[in-house]
Parts: structure tokens; C-alpha cells; sequence
């Protein structure tokens, strides 16, 4: 009987229970057989099939980017660059109006944290918003894009698309203690403005490269370490190895500077875009022809060692210098090995012996003489390791990268994906979609790194400047011109202005690839000096804000986030340290390091903390810093409880909450009122309102009183309820968001004098 309230249950057999399933599977296969059949067969041709040439050029992102004019305005007087001309045409065919001009103290502050990602200082906002000439902005703009700063900001951004890390990841997980030098190499790129087709070609040929001078040699050695810092599985067999590498290699170039998914045609054609599993085995052969650096020796669960680069002064030197020191050592280390397991084995037998009462004709067993000279090789083994480390050289610096390999290779496609099972050898060669004016030739001779280098920067390659043009315009807005910023195929989007996406490429290109430069004519524009302001009726026309009438407000990333509360609590070592705490730990499994001591607390900026696969620390994990396993040109925003719940009981924010409150005493501001408008000022670049002063006032007075019972000494209630107060400075909204506040009554000079008087004498403010 049925339990009432409950629903009903039918028993079945076994093998009704089969059929069914078996029933329910052949109907959800026949589904996906016919969704199969609908999709478009786009790129299931041979490589010279016409039919995937002629797919391949209709695409939108396989047509070379043209230089379009300017549209037609019926609000003329609104543009300031061309710029806006392409974006208000956008407003305009929806009925949009754009909202009004960001007030100068936060068009400031989106400025620092978009090109420096630090917080302006109180005395940069005071100059900037008292400077009335025309160019004030410009003069700011030029001096951020000048600040050693900026390459720490932008920076980080490429590191996210290099998928940068210290380790290996998977699941032998081995650090990568040469890493560290990349990363400045990006970072000192950044910095010099160094064009972008120079940038594309050092990181994949920069051992190839002619070079003036030892330095510039160096660097372009350092910049190979893109192609060897991506994840590896270090215990896995030789082929299968060697291929994930490639595949890793392949997938990362192709979406980092082209917007490509090409790693799809490993198995099997590109499914949605013109890309053959051929094109991807003739990009095989090119990184198969290459030695990849990454500097792993032979142990336990680590089967495929590998060198580094030397850089620095008399590197070859050196580390010729030095790599036989270390087979010297290594040689004597193993005899002495060998040497001390016979003197155990001796000593063994010579126990036994002596159990036995066994004596030969001179008074003492054979034993005794073997053992005697066992120990004496031994001590002078031992004397001779000692020696040999006694004369050790210096080593050069290291790093990690790629060089050519002794012999270039033609990839097989590997059939079903599996390196075991090879099928048609095919030529060394690039993506035969995209057509190349006068691409290069591959040397038969090398691995043809260069060439797919000089292929993908080339001018006519369509693609390429498009889609680094794409990711500076996301860093600045939010949101690519291109929404899938590492996808331009055809399950990528559309681009929202196509004119415009153009015009910008072809002036990047033009303007000889200056990052700088690009970012300067973004951020002078009129769009991007909008309020974050919303307007109810253009949010109803257009509730994303595809068409940019207004400034998205934008979470800051963990990065500047962390940086800014160092800059607020008066911490941050602005220093560039030297290395990296991976270095000094040696190459070793990261599971069993103590990582508390490779990650010490410390103040640097951000970027330059150690990023160790599986291993951040808790604020990045907390704040959605990437996967450093794959590329990201757009990182996740999540906003969930576990990050309000660090904002609250954190070390490192309730350590720098202190640190701001003792700021705050040391500072000029005398005065609760003062100290009140300089936290604002660290924290929201900004002056508080009349109304937050009084509240902010009253919260320390009441903190104070609650802290009584549990604290009698009165400086120590006066720090907590200080730091209590920075702490919810730190946790707010507008410091976590680059959004313009509501309009605001500041106190003038005359009500925060009255204001200071009032509040430090005890009465209730007017």
C-alpha cells in the first residue's frame, strides 16, 4: 500500500530497468546524431579544399582590417578623437545619449588603477583637480604611461594570457625555480613600449633574432620563456610527453596573439572553424624542431630532464664553467656512494665474523683489512667532494626558454590524437585559412619558429593586431569590442563596432604597434572619460551597455586591490624584488615544500608574488585570480560570502588596517575630523561628505566606549577603533569598484574647521 502523501513506486525487473536505460540512451543518441548532422560542416575539407578556403575568408575576423571613415554625427559637437565618432554613431542608430563626463576625482582615480593599477596619492588628486588648463589630462596620462609602474600593471595582464607560473602543475607538481626572469622580461617590455610585432616575435624566436649587444641578447633569450612555462605531466611516457608540450605550445600561441582555438584540431578538423588537423601537425613539426628549456633534472616522478638558458655576463663561460664542476662532483658523489655501501657491507660481514670466532693465521680475519681500506676510500673520497665544492665556480644566472633543436622534424598527424598512431606526414607550415601576403618561407633546415613569428606579426595577417587591439580596449572598458577576447572563430562573438575594431587596428599597426600609444588615444576619448552615471531609459534600449553610453563600473582585479590597501596603510615596498622565493627553494615537489616559508608575508606589489600551481595565496584564490593553466584574456568576477568574510577577518587586512590607523596618527591631519577626510582621501581618493564625517565620527566614539570593558588602556581602544574604522574603508563597495559616487556636499575649509572643533570637544555635530 501506498504511503499516503508520498508518491508512488513501481518495481522492476532488472532487465526492464535495462531496456529502459538502454531505451532512454539509443533515443538521446538519435537526438545527437541529428543535432550533429545540422551543424555546419565548416572546416571537415582537406587543407586545400576550396570550399574551406572560401569558409575561412567569409568569416568577419579572416578579412583584413581596412581603414574606414569616419560616420556621420548629427551630435557633432560631442566627439573628441575618432574614437568617438565610431561609438556615438553606435548611440545614435539606437536612440541612445551618452550620460555625462566622469567628475575629475574619479576619472582620476580610473586612470591610476587602469595604467598603473596603484591609487593616485592626495597631493596628485589636489594638482590635478586645481589644474585648469586644457591638456591637465594628457600631462597625467603621459606621466603615468612614463611611470616603471605601468609595466607592473599591463604587465600582469599579458602574464594572464602566457598562463605564467612557477610550477608545473598536474599532478607531480615541480617548481620552476628559473621562471621568475620571463616575468620581468614582460614586465620590462611593457615599460619600454617595446612595439608589439617585436614583443610577438622575441617570445617565439628571440634565441633567432640578430642582437646588438649581450643584453639585448639576454632579453630576447628570457622572452622564449613563453613558450616553456605552461603546464607539463612530467611522469608521463616519451611521445606523449613530447605532444601535450607541443599541444600546450600550439594552443597557447595560437589564442594568445591570434584569438584562435587551433589546440582543437588536434584529434580531428576544427569542428566550427577552417582549421584541418593537418594545419595543426604542420604547426607540430615547428615546435618538434625546438628544444624547450625548462629546466627539470631526472628523479623520482620526473622522467624528462632538461637544460636553461644561461644569460648575464660571460654566461657561456660560466656555464660551461660550471656544468663540468657539477659532473665532476656529481661523478665523485657517486663513487663516494658506492664506496660508503661497501664499507656498510664490509662491516656487516665483519660483525658476523666476529660472531663466529673465525681467525686466520696472522691474528685477524681478512675483514678487518677490507674494512680498514674501505674506510680509508672513503675518507678520501669524502675529503675530495669536499675539494671539488671547496673550487666551485660561479654559476651564471638561469632561465627558462627554447632554442632549436639538433635536427628539424615533419610532424605526423596523430590519428585519433594519439601520438602512438601515426598517419600522413605532412610539412612544417602555418594555418592554411588566413591568407599572408609574401608569407615566409621555413628554412628546411631550422624549425621554422622564426617564420611562423614573422608570419603572425605580419601586417597583412588579419587577425593579429585585431585581437591585441581587443584586449587593451577590454582592459579598459570591461568589455572587449569583441566580448570572447581569446576567441575571434566562429564560436567567438561578434565584434559591437566593426568599424571602429578596425580603424584601431590598422592606426595600432600603423603607429608601429606602440601599446602605449594605443592606450594614450583610448583613454584622452570621450567615451572613456563617461560617468559610470546610470540612465534609466538608455538602460532600457540597451541594459548591457553594449554601446558604451556610459562607464561600466569594474570590479578592481585582486591585484590593485591588494596593492591599494599596502598604498593605503603606508606598506608598500615599491621595490622590484630580486627573484623569486621559488628560486631559493631549488626544484622540488610543491606538495611537500613548506610553502608558508616560500610565500612570506610581504609588501612588493602583487605581481610579483610567487605563483605556484595549486598553491596561491588565499587573497588570489579568494578574488578569482586565473587558472594559470590555460590563457585568460578575461578573468571571472565572482562575488561571493568567502570574500566578504576575508574583507572582515583576515590577518592581512586586519594587520593593514592597524597600519593605516597608526598612518593616520603620524600623519599632519590633526584633528578626528582631518584624520577622517585623509582616511578617505587613502582609501576612495576622495573627500567624505559632511554626513560620512559625523557618521564616521560617531562610529569611533561608540567603538571606543564598546571597547572599554575588554581594554583598559585608552591608546589601545583608540588603535582598534581607528582601524576599525579603515577596515570598513577597505570592505566598502567603492573601494573594491572603480564607480563614480553620488553627488556629494563636500565641507568647504570653513565647515571642516567648525566640524574639527565640534567633534574633538565632544558635542554632536550641527
Amino acid at each position: 500500500m501506498d504511503t499516503p502523501g508520498k508518491p508512488a513506486y513501481r518495481r522492476i525487473s532488472w532487465t526492464q530497468a535495462f531496456q529502459t536505460e538502454w531505451l532512454r540512451t539509443l533515443i538521446w543518441l538519435g537526438i545527437g546524431l541529428v543535432l550533429l548532422a545540422l551543424i555546419p560542416k565548416t572546416g571537415s575539407a582537406a587543407p586545400s579544399s576550396r570550399d574551406r578556403d572560401a569558409d575561412g575568408k567569409r568569416h568577419w575576423a579572416f578579412k583584413p582590417p581596412v581603414h574606414p571613415p569616419l560616420p556621420a554625427l548629427a551630435n557633432a559637437s560631442w566627439p573628441k578623437s575618432a574614437i568617438d565618432h565610431f561609438i556615438l554613431a553606435r548611440m545614435e542608430s539606437k536612440g541612445l545619449v551618452p550620460v555625462r563626463d566622469a567628475a575629475k576625482q574619479p576619472l582620476l582615480r580610473r586612470l591610476y588603477f587602469d595604467l598603473i593599477g596603484l591609487p593616485p596619492k592626495p597631493s596628485a588628486i589636489d594638482n590635478f583637480v586645481n589644474d585648469a588648463s586644457p591638456n591637465a589630462l594628457e600631462k597625467v596620462v603621459d606621466r603615468l604611461l612614463a611611470s616603471p609602474r605601468f609595466g607592473e600593471r599591463w604587465g600582469r595582464h599579458w602574464l594572464d594570457v602566457a598562463r605564467y607560473a612557477e610550477s608545473s602543475g598536474k599532478e607531480f607538481n615541480f617548481t620552476y625555480p628559473h621562471a621568475w626572469p620571463y616575468r620581468r622580461y614582460v614586465i620590462e617590455a611593457f615599460n619600454q613600449d617595446k612595439p608589439y610585432d617585436r614583443f610577438i616575435r622575441e617570445q617565439l624566436a628571440g634565441d633567432l633574432l640578430p642582437s646588438r649587444s649581450r643584453e639585448e641578447r639576454d632579453e630576447q633569450r628570457l622572452a622564449t620563456g613563453f613558450l616553456a612555462i605552461g603546464e607539463k605531466r612530467h611522469n608521463a611516457n616519451q611521445k606523449t610527453f613530447r605532444m601535450d608540450m607541443v599541444d600546450d605550445q600550439i594552443t597557447t600561441t595560437s589564442k594568445a596573439f591570434l584569438g584562435l582555438t587551433v589546440g582543437c584540431a588536434r584529434c580531428h578538423d576544427h569542428k566550427f572553424d577552417p582549421i584541418p588537423t593537418e594545419d595543426y601537425y604542420s604547426l607540430a613539426g615547428i615546435f618538434l624542431s625546438t628544444k624547450t628549456l625548462y629546466g627539470t633534472s631526472k628523479k623520482k616522478y620526473s622522467d624528462h630532464p632538461s637544460g636553461l638558458v644561461p644569460y648575464g655576463p660571460d654566461a657561456e663561460k660560466l656555464h660551461k664553467a660550471y656544468q663540468a664542476y657539477k659532473k665532476r662532483l656529481k661523478k665523485t658523489e657517486t663513487k663516494l656512494e658506492e664506496a660508503e655501501k661497501k664499507l656498510k657491507d664490509l662491516k656487516s660481514k665483519q660483525k658476523e665474523s666476529s660472531e663466529s670466532k673465525t681467525k686466520d693465521g696472522e691474528g685477524g680475519s681478512p675483514t678487518d683489512k677490507k674494512v680498514a681500506a674501505a674506510k680509508a676510500k672513503v675518507k678520501r673520497l669524502k675529503g675530495k667532494v669536499a675539494e671539488i665544492k671547496e673550487g666551485k665556480p660561479a654559476a651564471p644566472r638561469y632561465a627558462m626558454g627554447a632554442k632549436e633543436a639538433d635536427k628539424a622534424v615533419q610532424a605526423h598527424v596523430a590519428i585519433g590524437g594519439n601520438p602512438s598512431k601515426q598517419g600522413k606526414q605532412v610539412p612544417r607550415g602555418f594555418l592554411s585559412a588566413i591568407d599572408v601576403k609574401d608569407a615566409p618561407e621555413i628554412d628546411p633546415k631550422a624549425s621554422g619558429r622564426l617564420a611562423l613569428a614573422n608570419w603572425i606579426a605580419n601586417r597583412d595577417n588579419p587577425l593579429t593586431a585585431r585581437v591585441i587591439v581587443n584586449r587593451v580596449w577590454h582592459h579598459l572598458f570591461g568589455r572587449g569590442l569583441v566580448e570572447s577576447v581569446d576567441n575571434f572563430g566562429a564560436l567567438g562573438k561578434r565584434p559591437s563596432h566593426p568599424k571602429l575594431l578596425d580603424y584601431l587596428a590598422v592606426r595600432f599597426m600603423e603607429n608601429d604597434w606602440s601599446i602605449k600609444e594605443l592606450i594614450r588615444s583610448i583613454v584622452l576619448s570621450r567615451t572613456y572619460r563617461l560617468s559610470t552615471h546610470y540612465d534609466r531609459q538608455n538602460g532600457r534600449i540597451d541594459p548591457e551597455n553594449s554601446l558604451y553610453w556610459r562607464m561600466s563600473p569594474r570590479r578592481l582585479e585582486v591585484e590593485p586591490l591588494r596593492d591599494a590597501i599596502l598604498s593605503a596603510s603606508g606598506a608598500l615596498n615599491l621595490r622590484r624584488p630580486s627573484g623569486s622565493p621559488v628560486t631559493k627553494l631549488g626544484q622540488k615537489l610543491a606538495r611537500k615544500f613548506p610553502y608558508k616559508k616560500m610565500n612570506p608575508a610581504n609588501h612588493h606589489r602583487t605581481v610579483y608574488l610567487p605563483v605556484v600551481r595549486h598553491y596561491l595565496p588565499h587573497m588570489l584564490q579568494e578574488f578569482d585570480f586565473p587558472s594559470s593553466s590555460l590563457v585568460i584574456g578575461d578573468r571571472a568576477e565572482t562575488t561571493v560570502p568567502a570574500q566578504a568574510l576575508f574583507l572582515l577577518n583576515s590577518d592581512f587586512i586586519l594587520e593593514q588596517s592597524k597600519k593605516m590607523a597608526k598612518r593616520l596618527f603620524k600623519s599632519e591631519a590633526k584633528g578626528k575630523t582631518r584624520r577622517i577626510v585623509l582616511a578617505y582621501r587613502l582609501t576612495l581618493s576622495r573627500s567624505p561628505s559632511i554626513e560620512e564625517v559625523t557618521e564616521a565620527a560617531s562610529y569611533l566614539s561608540q567603538s571606543q566606549k564598546g571597547l572599554r570593558s575588554r581594554y583598559p588602556e585608552k591608546e589601545r581602544r583608540r588603535l582598534l577603533a581607528w582601524a576599525g574604522l579603515c577596515q570598513a574603508l577597505f570592505a566598502s563597495a567603492e573601494f573594491r569598484y572603480l564607480i563614480e559616487p553620488p553627488r556629494q556636499s563636500h565641507p568647504p575649509r570653513e565647515a571642516l574647521s567648525r566640524l574639527n572643533q565640534e567633534i574633538d570637544h565632544g558635542k554632536p555635530p550641527r
